[in-house]
C-alpha cells in the first residue's frame, strides 16, 4: 500500500511538473516579444534561448535547494518588462550606424548581467537573515509597481497585436485587411482570458485556452485560404526561426568589446530588476507561505534563488524566481514533491533543445491578447477594484506611481512611490500623541510621607511642577509636537509660573538625531523662563544623542535623573526649603499632630505615658520585612525609606517618611507580617506604641483611644484620598 501510494504521488507530481512547464513555455513565448521589440530583428530566437535557459536553470536550482519542495521557479514578466523597455529605447537610441545584431547582443548581455546581479542581491539578503526587512515595504508602492508593471505589459501588448509601435498607429492602418486578422482576434481573446480568469481560477484555464486559441486561429487561416508560410511572411506569426544549429553561447560571452559601454549604462535598469525582483520574490512567497498554510524559510529560499540566478545569468539566462500559480498547482492536486520543478524545468530543456520549431507557429494574435490580459488584470485589480478596496491615500499613491511609471520609468515612479509614501507616514505619525500623560505637582507627589503642613503647602504650589511623559519612536515631527506644549504650559496666563518641568522617557525606545534641535529649544525656552529642566529614565542611546548634539553639557541646566520619583522628591524638597527660608513653613512633629486630634482636656504627657520612646542611626532597621506588625512608630525627627526586598537580592524604595509621619498602622491593623523594611537614612527619632500598650488605652482611656483611631482614620483617607485623584488624573 506504501508503494502504490508513492507511485500515486509521483504520477501525481510529475502530471503537475508538466503542466507547469507547458505554462512556462507558453508564457515564455509572450515574454520573448516583451524582451525583443521589432525593431530589432533576429532577436526572436536568441531571446527564446534566453528565457528558456532561465527557467531551466532557475527551475531547477529552486526547486533542488528551496525550502518548500513543491515550488516552481521560471523566468518572471515582471524584469522582462523592464529589459523590454530597455530594449526598446536602446534600440530607437543606437541609431542605424549600429549593427541590430550588436544590439541583440547589448539586450541579451544586459539581461545576463541583471540575472546574475539579481542573484547576488538574493544571496546577500538571504545569507545575512535579512529577508524579513524587505516585508517592510510601504503596501501601496508594491500595489503601484504591479499596476505599473501591468501598463507597461499592457502597452507592450499593443505593438504585438497591431504591428506598429504606438507612435505610429493610426485608424488607417488598423483597418488593413492582415493588421486586422491580427489585432481583432487577439483583442477579442485577451477581453475573453481576462473575463474568464476573474471569474475562474482553474490552473488549467489558461493553458486550455491558449491551446484552443491557436487551434481555432489556425484554423481561420485555413478556412482564409492562408498557408503557414504566407502566414508567417506576413507576421501573423511568430515564426521562422533561423534554422536551429545548437544552442548558442551566452549574450555576455559573445558581446564585443564596443558592447560593454552600452551594457554599463544599464546601472540603474539592473537597479530596477534586482528592486522589482526582490519585491517580487517576497510576495510571491509570502503568498505561497499562506496559500498552503506553511513555514517557509524566507532567508533559504532568498538563497536558493541567488544561486540559481547567479548560475542563469552565466549560462545565459535571465532574471526569474518563484512563481506562485505554478506553484500552487502541484498543491491543489495533492502533490508536493521537488519532482514538481524539477520536472517543469526538463520540460523547458526539451523545449530549448528540441522544440523551438513548434513554436514558430504560435499566433502574434494569441500572444499579444495574453499580454493584454495579463497587463489589463493588473491595471483593473490595482485601480479599478483598488479604488473600493483600498484607503484612498493608498489608492493615490498607487495610481501615482502608475502615471510616474507610464510617463518616465519603473525606478522613478519606486522612487516617487516611496517618497510620498514615506511624507505621509512622517505625517500620519506627526500626529500621535508622543505624549502620553501629563501630570501636575498639586496631584502627582513623591513617594515621601510629609507632615500635613507640608502636604497643604505642596498642594498649594505644586502646580509649578509638571511632569511631561512620553512615549513611543520620537523624531523632529514629534518632538516640535513637545516643544509647542511646553511653550503653552510656559507661555499660559494667570496662575503661577512654571518652575520644574519634568520630562519621562521611561516609554522612549529611540529617537531620530533630528529631533535634538526641538530638544535643545525646549533647554532654552526653560532657561530663559527660569525653569528647571529635569530629564528622567532616559536609555543610554538617546543620552549619547543628546550629549554628542551638546544638549547634556554642564551649562545646559539640564537635570538627569534616573528615577521618576527622585525628580518629583527634589522639586518638592526646593519648595520646601525655600518656604522655610521665607518663614512660611513651620512644620510641626508627630506629636502636636496627634495633639491635634485629643479629647478636650487630654493632655500629651497622658498619651506620652502609653509611648516608648527610641533613637536610631542611619541605616538602623526600625521595621523588617517580614517580621511582626505589632507596634506604630511616630516619626519626631529625622527621616526614614520604606524599602521592599526583591528576589536576588535587589531591594526598591516605596517611600520615605520626614517628621510629622508615622508608619506601621497598616500591618498592625490587619495583623499581618511586615510587607516592607524601614531604614533610617539619617540619625532619627521615633516614639513607639506597642500592640500591647493600644489594648491598655482602649481599656483604661477609650477615649483616648478612640481619637488615635480618628487620626489614624484621617491619615489613611487623605491618602487614599490623593491616591483616587491621581487615578483620576491618569485615566483621563
Amino acid at each position: 500500500m506504501g508503494s502504490g501510494l508513492h507511485a500515486q504521488q509521483l504520477v501525481t507530481s510529475l502530471t503537475a511538473g508538466l503542466i507547469a512547464g507547458i505554462r512556462t513555455i507558453l508564457g515564455s513565448a509572450s515574454m520573448v516579444v516583451l524582451v525583443m521589440p521589432n525593431a530589432l530583428p533576429g532577436g526572436i530566437a536568441p531571446a527564446l534561448q534566453l528565457i528558456l535557459t532561465g527557467g531551466v536553470v532557475v527551475g531547477a536550482l529552486v526547486a533542488l535547494f528551496g525550502s518548500y519542495p513543491g515550488v516552481v521557479a521560471q523566468v518572471q514578466d515582471g524584469p522582462a518588462v523592464i529589459i523590454g523597455v530597455m530594449a526598446t529605447a536602446l534600440a530607437a537610441t543606437m541609431g542605424s550606424s549600429v549593427p541590430p545584431a550588436l544590439a541583440v547582443l547589448v539586450v541579451l548581455a544586459s539581461a545576463n548581467v541583471a540575472a546574475f546581479a539579481a542573484g547576488a542581491v538574493f544571496f546577500g539578503l538571504g545569507t545575512f537573515r535579512l529577508g524579513a526587512l524587505m516585508r517592510f515595504i510601504p503596501f501601496p508602492v508594491i500595489g503601484g509597481f504591479l499596476a505599473g508593471s501591468g501598463l507597461l505589459i499592457l502597452l507592450g501588448a499593443i505593438p504585438v497585436l497591431t504591428g506598429v509601435a504606438i507612435p505610429k498607429i493610426d485608424l488607417q492602418l488598423l483597418s488593413e485587411p492582415l493588421r486586422a486578422a491580427r489585432w481583432l482576434p487577439g483583442l477579442a481573446f485577451g477581453l475573453l482570458l481576462l473575463a474568464m480568469l476573474r471569474r475562474y481560477r482553474h490552473p488549467l484555464l489558461v493553458p486550455g485556452l491558449l491551446l484552443a486559441a491557436v487551434a481555432l486561429y489556425h484554423l481561420g487561416l485555413q478556412l482564409a485560404g492562408m498557408t503557414v508560410g504566407e502566414a508567417q511572411a506576413a507576421g501573423l506569426l511568430l515564426g521562422p526561426f533561423p534554422d536551429f544549429t545548437g544552442l548558442e553561447a551566452p549574450g555576455w560571452m559573445r558581446l564585443p568589446a564596443e558592447g560593454w559601454s552600452q551594457v554599463a549604462a544599464q546601472v540603474p535598469t539592473f537597479a530596477s530588476i534586482v528592486l522589482v525582483s526582490v519585491v517580487a520574490l517576497l510576495l510571491n512567497a509570502s503568498g505561497l507561505e499562506l496559500a498552503t498554510r506553511s513555514d517557509l524559510d524566507i532567508n533559504r529560499e532568498l538563497r536558493a534563488a541567488g544561486l540559481a540566478n547567479m548560475a542563469s545569468g552565466l549560462l545565459g539566462g535571465a532574471v526569474g524566481f518563484h512563481a506562485l500559480s505554478a506553484s500552487l498547482l502541484g498543491y491543489r492536486m495533492g502533490a508536493n514533491s521537488r519532482v514538481i520543478g524539477l520536472a517543469s524545468a526538463a520540460l523547458c530543456l526539451a523545449a530549448l533543445l528540441f522544440g523551438t520549431s513548434l513554436l514558430a507557429y504560435m499566433p502574434r494574435a494569441v500572444l499579444g491578447g495574453l499580454l493584454l490580459s495579463m497587463g489589463a488584470g493588473l491595471l483593473i485589480e490595482w485601480l479599478y477594484d483598488g479604488w473600493r478596496r483600498l484607503p484612498l491615500q493608498d489608492f493615490m499613491i498607487v495610481a501615482l506611481i502608475v502615471a510616474v511609471i507610464g510617463a518616465v520609468s519603473i525606478p522613478a515612479g519606486v522612487a516617487v512611490g516611496v517618497a510620498v509614501a514615506m511624507a505621509i507616514f512622517v505625517l500620519s505619525y506627526s500626529r500621535v500623541r508622543v505624549i502620553r500623560q501629563e501630570l501636575s505637582g498639586a496631584d502627582y507627589r513623591s513617594n515621601v510621607d510629609r507632615s500635613p503642613a507640608a502636604l497643604a503647602l505642596l498642594r498649594e504650589q505644586g502646580g509649578t511642577i509638571r511632569v511631561i511623559k512620553l512615549e513611543g519612536f520620537i523624531f523632529f515631527g514629534t518632538a516640535y509636537s513637545v516643544l509647542t506644549r511646553i511653550q503653552q504650559m510656559i507661555d499660559s496666563p494667570g496662575g503661577r509660573p512654571l518652575r520644574f518641568l519634568i520630562l519621562d522617557f521611561r516609554d522612549v525606545p529611540a529617537s531620530d538625531s533630528s529631533a535634538m534641535l526641538a530638544f535643545s529649544k525646549i533647554c532654552t525656552c526653560c532657561e530663559r523662563n527660569g525653569c528647571q529642566l529635569i530629564i528622567t529614565r532616559m536609555n543610554a542611546p538617546i543620552r549619547a544623542q543628546f550629549r554628542q548634539a551638546g544638549i547634556e553639557a554642564a551649562d545646559s541646566g539640564i537635570v538627569f535623573a534616573e528615577d521618576l520619583d527622585e525628580a518629583m522628591e527634589r522639586c518638592e524638597q526646593r519648595i520646601l526649603f525655600e518656604a522655610a527660608e521665607d518663614g512660611l513653613q513651620a512644620d510641626v512633629s508627630g506629636l502636636e499632630r496627634i495633639r491635634s486630634v485629643l479629647p478636650e482636656g487630654t493632655s500629651l504627657s497622658g498619651f506620652m505615658a502609653y509611648l516608648e520612646s527610641r533613637t536610631y542611626a542611619p541605616g538602623d532597621y526600625l521595621l523588617r520585612q517580614g517580621g511582626p506588625a505589632d507596634e506604630i512608630l511616630f516619626i519626631e525627627s529625622g527621616r526614614v525609606t520604606v524599602r521592599l526586598t526583591l528576589p536576588g537580592g535587589r531591594s526598591m524604595r516605596l517611600r520615605s517618611l520626614t517628621v510629622g509621619t508615622m508608619i506601621g498602622e497598616i500591618g498592625l491593623y490587619l495583623k499581618q507580617p511586615r510587607n516592607a523594611s524601614a531604614i533610617a537614612d539619617e540619625p532619627t527619632r521615633a516614639h513607639v506604641l506597642s500592640a500591647a500598650k493600644l489594648r491598655e488605652m482602649e481599656a483604661r482611656d477609650p477615649h483616648l483611644a478612640n481619637a488615635l483611631h480618628h487620626a489614624i482614620a484621617t491619615l489613611l483617607a487623605e491618602r487614599l484620598t490623593i491616591t483616587n485623584g491621581l487615578l483620576q488624573r491618569l485615566i483621563d
